[in-house]
């Protein structure tokens, strides 16, 4: 994985540790499922609890909504409309994202540094879920998974093989998922990993469920999922939420028991997906190594991405 994001990981990680779960459930193992469109955002680890997101603003798109209902009935329609040829399940996922730099794991609470440049990064997914790949800071492919026979890229040396986890749906097992908005949101919440601690919790079914827009998954299936959205406990509307690379939309929103927010932006028009931002939603006082206690402060932003562009392709390290 890429260092900074292995950096972000972990240091979420520690900080989750650092207090103690809330009394009322105990966390779910979060999975640090490491993807594209969640880098600094919903591929961290987060404890259980929901808080509910007021609606921010008015849109200065020009398209007026009354809440996450109707963004996710729009939403649904636009996506069942949208035309779709399933791939292959030994083609790639290619997608290139711009995510806010300036992120350091020892100071994370301070979140991104809004005003450095951004950096655009690139990865491949298998299709069937088995493999994944990325072009390190050398400008190598490297390769994580089973097809680690790969090439690097601009070497003659076997590319760096990991065997990781990964989400517990991807376009290889999407269609064993039901296409009915209550159905499949009574599916993700009874969903469980091998190695999972703890109740599967609402900030777990929202993030299955932005990892699924964030993939080219099948026009029901993402229907589904905007439909079932506003249903699930604690997601609200949100207003002209500005992605990475500077597009304003409208979003779901969801705060977790750490009272951070994460916003699934979709184009106003389109709904097409755009990105994530996750921020501070509500103070509160961490515990770091050595004892020294911090405070977070709301609004202070602790992921941003964008995704720029998606294709299907045949192999990894291939971008058209």
């Amino acid at each position: 994985m890429p260092a900074a994001v292995e950096d972000s990981v972990r240091d979420r990680l520690r900080a989750m540790a650092a207090e103690p779960a809330p009394p009322e459930r105990r966390p779910a193992a979060r999975r640090t499922v490491l993807r594209v469109g969640l880098v600094g955002g919903l591929a961290v680890a987060t404890a259980a609890g929901v808080t509910v997101v007021q609606t921010v603003g008015g849109s200065k798109s020009g398209v007026q909504l009354a809440g996450a209902a109707e963004l996710g009935d729009r939403a649904a329609r636009a996506a069942e409309a949208a035309p779709y040829q399933a791939p292959g399940p030994k083609q790639w996922v290619y997608s290139r994202f711009l995510s806010a730099g300036g992120y350091d794991m020892n100071t994370w609470w301070k979140g991104v540094d809004l005003g450095k440049k951004q950096e655009t990064s690139e990865m491949w997914n298998r299709v069937d879920g088995k493999s994944s790949a990325y072009i390190s800071m050398k400008g190598e492919l490297r390769v994580i998974g089973e097809s680690g026979d790969l090439a690097k890229k601009g070497s003659g040396g076997p590319a760096a093989t990991m065997v990781g986890g990964g989400p517990l749906y991807n376009l290889g097992n999407y269609h064993t998922l039901p296409t009915d908005p209550d159905a499949l949101l009574r599916r993700l919440q009874n969903s469980r990993y091998p190695n999972q601690v703890g109740e599967t919790g609402p900030e777990d079914v929202f993030e299955m469920m932005s990892h699924i827009l964030d993939d080219p998954s099948p026009p029901k299936l993402r229907a589904a999922v905007f439909r079932a959205l506003p249903k699930l406990r604690g997601v609200r509307l949100r207003h002209d939420v500005a992605d990475a690379a500077g597009r304003r939309g409208e979003a779901f929103a969801f705060v977790d028991g750490l009272g951070e927010r994460v916003s699934i932006i979709l184009e106003p028009r389109t709904y097409r997906y755009l990105g994530t931002r996750q921020e501070v939603a509500r103070p509160r006082e961490v515990t770091l190594d050595g004892g020294k206690k911090i405070t977070t402060r709301p609004g202070t932003v602790l992921g941003w991405s964008a995704r720029l562009d998606q294709k299907i392709v045949d192999h990894a390290g291939q971008r058209s």
